[in-house]
């Protein structure tokens, strides 16, 4: 089972400046191959953690917790 990474700031920063590169929501980058693995390369270069599950769930709670801000359309 993979480990969340509890109020990561420095994901919670990589997020911020992909969101801002790409304009899209947390559910869209998982959705969209594309996306998900342009954030899966940077997070990995700033957490230096390779496992995608966890990278991945930790970025959900992020959002889950209000730790992101919405989508600006």
């Amino acid at each position: 089972m993979s480990q969340v990474l509890g109020g990561s700031t420095v994901l919670r920063e990589t997020w911020l400046m992909f969101q801002r590169d790409h304009e899209c929501s947390v559910d869209r980058m998982l959705c969209k191959p594309q996306y998900r693995n342009a954030f899966l390369t940077a997070a990995r270069a700033v957490t230096g953690m390779d496992d995608e599950e966890t990278l991945l769930w930790s970025v959900v709670n992020l959002r889950k917790r209000k730790s992101l801000p919405a989508v600006m359309k």
